[in-house]
């Protein structure tokens, strides 16, 4: 297998440390430029483990043109880059009446907005590289179902999903993918939290999921894994639910 040159956000906990850990420890050719807003003991220990393999790159997301610099730079180290992750974002759970409009503004500037940024200058740099680019953007289940107190998020999460699927149909003939992965509820670092001050909350997700629990982040780690790999040769435009079964009730 040839060198591939990734692109991950996010990548300090929960799901994106998940996919970040996934990739560097099964393919030994992957090169990954994680970006988060801050480091921790365990990107350290990624850093010193995989130190010819992964860069990072401590920055927020909205912070666009910090963003762009940060490609630039990986473009002029590796050429080209084979695949971008989005999975950096941000939740708000207030009702539609407590939802200001800044509030709707600043999560979708942050959720939507900002990948958008990235993904336009993923396909920019592959274009002018003449080279393959497979974009995933981690969403969620809440940008086509229906909850309470989540509204802002929806909006982020479903405008991402309509971006991804024009921007596929746009860009396929130039072997540019583009999908999202849509995971459920999911153990990530607010799952104690939320089990804690919520639990009749969390009780209802269970009712909810025939699989009746919430999803580990090493499983979405696995299709994340999949889904910007080589053997991902074929699909573009799809959004993949990795809910427990919710969904498909």
């Amino acid at each position: 297998m040839s060198k591939r040159v990734g692109i991950l956000t996010g990548c300090g906990q929960g799901i994106g440390l998940a996919i970040t850990k996934n990739l560097l420890s099964n393919n030994k050719d992957y090169h990954i430029v994680g970006i988060s807003k801050s480091t921790n003991s365990e990107l350290d220990s990624l850093k010193k483990l995989y130190k010819e393999r992964f860069l990072f790159f401590e920055s927020r997301i909205e912070d666009s043109e910090k963003i762009l610099e940060i490609l630039d730079v990986v473009q002029k180290r590796h050429g080209a880059i084979n695949f971008g992750i989005c999975n950096a974002g941000i939740r708000s759970r207030l009702s539609i009446s407590d939802s200001s409009l800044e509030v709707y503004r600043n999560v979708f500037e942050i959720n939507t907005i900002s990948n958008i940024n990235i993904a336009k200058k993923l396909i920019t740099i592959s274009l002018e590289n003449r080279s393959a680019c497979n974009i995933l953007f981690v969403s969620s289940i809440v940008g086509t179902r229906g909850f309470d107190e989540l509204s802002t998020y929806a909006v982020s999460k479903s405008a991402l999903d309509g971006f991804m699927r024009s921007a596929a149909v746009e860009y396929a003939k130039d072997s540019i993918q583009l999908n999202c992965l849509a995971p459920g509820f999911v153990e990530s670092s607010y799952a104690e939290n939320f089990k804690e001050n919520r639990n009749d909350l969390y009780e209802w997700t269970l009712d909810q999921t025939p699989m009746g629990r919430w999803g580990k982040c090493e499983e979405m780690a696995n299709i994340a894994s999949f889904l910007i790999s080589e053997q991902n040769s074929y699909m573009t435009g799809t959004t993949i639910y990795s809910d427990g079964g919710w969904t498909a009730k």
